[in-house]
């Protein structure tokens, strides 16, 4: 997947086979979905607690106690023996749990992936079972999947060979880095040596260095969360709990940290003390301290560049749709926690700096019940980690309060056994149903996920090629009438349709969802046997993909649709 493009401006909806009049809007079907909570108990030593029953759990929204409606046990009853328990729902349990592996080649040094590469193969063989299913993805300024998701090991293996073998993105960010930080230290030292301009520019200009490189990094972030959030939006059509096993090197929560820390070791006199080669105190300078940069005002500076709610916003987006990150640090110790460049810098900067690049990781794992594995050398941990906390987590399920509020609600999970530990997802977002169904369309259109309850039927219809790579393509919309729920009315039976689409060009870029509800009025004594839509969108490229939901809005059904699209020939 690639960035969003609003290719889909406008979408046009042609009614045939059946007449589509603007009538007043009527109220439907409303569903109210429940929100999962996976949760993972364990005792002081971190072993496994399967022996807790409903009664042991206590359940809040937002800090207010929240009933639970289903739960289903930790432990899996045996094979064709029901569990007689009140409100336990065991098929909810024997769901396989999905495994992501999600390699962030941006912030992932060329030694950390290979070592990374060498080792999933074999562990992969070794822990899943053949009905777990695995997909690759690879992220590098922008998503690509590398495999869909599937339990054919020889699929696997040739697809983790082939990224392998892939170029290091991650070469230019690290190269960025290391350089803001060796022109920092070459000013000072020419400052220092007598160059023109003195004490007073030399602090002036690390400053506006450090602040275009925590500009530079804080888009970069920015970026990968963007395309994480887009990625997560994606698994919206696969049920059931979703591990991620993301791979880095470390993500700056706080963009340009460690350049900020440096350059105020440079110029506010702590660098001195630390022997910091060419550091100075210009605070102390009373002539000269109102004409250039404050250092002692970093801290504030680096509010700006704080990516906190973003990463919160990811976690509770990943909630929704069962995703558990589980973040895995595969950067090599070294006795210096940045390891980015040969500048020397502090003890205290390098701290800064690493436990800054853990941050991220940790704080997106543990606010989706996942776990953060950090400054490790072996993947394998985190893959038995993976499949543990699938087979040993008990589900809660409650209905929200404010369904579809489009908030952020906080979840909190007690147990009434003292001295246990409690591992689970802690916020959702509460999505209105129309950004769920879009959601679910932007799924059908990356993964090819249909579900077609309604029966419904695309046809690919007239093709007009437009200017350059540009082309407009008809597709029919076939719903069969018998499927919908339809009200009678003097002589008329009328229904209500909401029509999502999205289309993906030949270039991966995937529109804006478009939606348009419609009211349906046809004789009780019809002719026809299905409602004919024809919906008109552009695409670029000369291969593309459209994907289509039909919710009937007096029923509970919802149909999901993609095709494959041919588009003219640009040449």
């Amino acid at each position: 997947m690639t960035r969003t493009a609003a290719i889909l401006s406008a979408l046009c909806l042609a009614a045939s086979g059946a007449t589509a009049q603007e009538d007043p809007i009527f109220a439907g079907f409303v569903s109210v979905d429940l929100v999962l909570v996976d949760v993972v108990v364990e005792d002081r030593s971190g072993d496994p607690v399967l022996d807790l029953e409903r009664e042991d759990f206590r359940l809040y929204q937002d800090g207010v106690p929240v009933e639970i409606s289903q739960f289903t046990a930790a432990r899996r009853p045996p094979v064709g023996r029901a569990d007689a328990r009140e409100g336990t729902v065991p098929a909810v349990a024997t769901a396989p749990r999905r495994l992501v592996l999600f390699i962030d080649n941006i912030h992932l040094r060329p030694s950390s992936r290979k070592r990374v590469f060498d080792k999933l193969t074999r562990v992969l063989d070794t822990h899943l079972s053949p009905q777990e299913e695995v997909m690759l993805v690879t992220y590098g300024g922008t998503t690509q999947i590398a495999l869909e998701m599937t339990n054919n090991r020889r699929a696997l293996r040739n697809a983790l060979r082939e990224q392998s073998q892939a170029g290091a993105v991650s070469l230019l960010a690290v190269n960025d880095d290391q350089r803001v930080l060796d022109l920092m230290q070459q000013m000072r030292f020419l400052q220092s040596n007598g160059a023109p301009g003195g004490m007073s520019t030399a602090c002036l200009d690390v400053d506006h260095l450090a602040h275009a490189h925590a500009q530079q990094v804080y888009s970069r972030v920015l970026g990968s969360i963007s395309e994480l959030n887009r990625f997560v939006t994606s698994l919206a059509g696969y049920e059931g709990p979703k591990a991620l096993l993301h791979v880095s090197d470390g993500i700056p929560l706080v963009a340009g940290n460690e350049a900020y820390r440096y350059a105020s070791e440079l110029c506010d006199g702590t660098g001195m003390n630390k022997g910091i080669p060419n550091a100075t105190d210009t605070t102390q300078n009373n002539t000269l301290k109102n004409r250039y940069w404050d250092p002692t005002k970093t801290a504030n500076t680096l509010r700006e560049f704080d990516t906190t709610d973003e990463w919160t916003r990811l976690a509770g987006h990943a909630n929704t749709y069962q995703v558990s990150f589980y973040t895995f640090q595969a950067r090599q110790p070294t006795g210096r926690a940045s390891s980015i460049t040969d500048t020397r810098t502090s003890f205290d900067v390098e701290t800064e700096s690493m436990r800054n690049r853990q941050d991220a990781l940790f704080m997106l794992a543990d606010e989706t019940g996942g776990v953060a594995m950090l400054d490790s050398l072996d993947v394998e941990p985190a893959l038995v980690r993976m499949r543990e906390d699938s087979r040993l987590s008990y589900q809660l399920a409650f209905e929200p309060p404010t369904p579809g509020d489009g908030r952020r609600h906080e979840i909190r999970v007690e147990v009434a056994r003292p001295g246990l530990e409690v591992r689970h997802r802690k916020s959702y977002l509460s999505k209105p149903p129309e950004e769920r169904v879009e959601d679910r369309v932007i799924s059908a259109l990356m993964h090819g996920l249909s579900d077609n309850p309604l029966r419904v039927r695309l046809e690919i219809g007239a093709q007009e090629q437009l200017e350059q790579d540009q082309s407009r393509v008809r597709v029919n919309v076939h719903v069969p009438l018998d499927e919908i729920v339809l009200l009678p009315e003097d002589e008329m039976q009328r229904g209500l349709f909401t029509v999502y689409v999205a289309v993906r060009n030949g270039f991966d870029q995937i529109s804006p969802v478009g939606h348009r509800m419609v009211p349906v009025r046809v004789p009780e004594s019809r002719t026809a046997d299905e409602f004919v839509y024809s919906v008109e969108v552009p695409v670029r490229g000369e291969r593309g993909a459209i994907a289509v939901a039909v919710q009937d809005n007096l029923g509970a059904e919802i149909s999901y649709l993609e095709q494959e699209l041919r588009l003219p020939s640009t040449s």
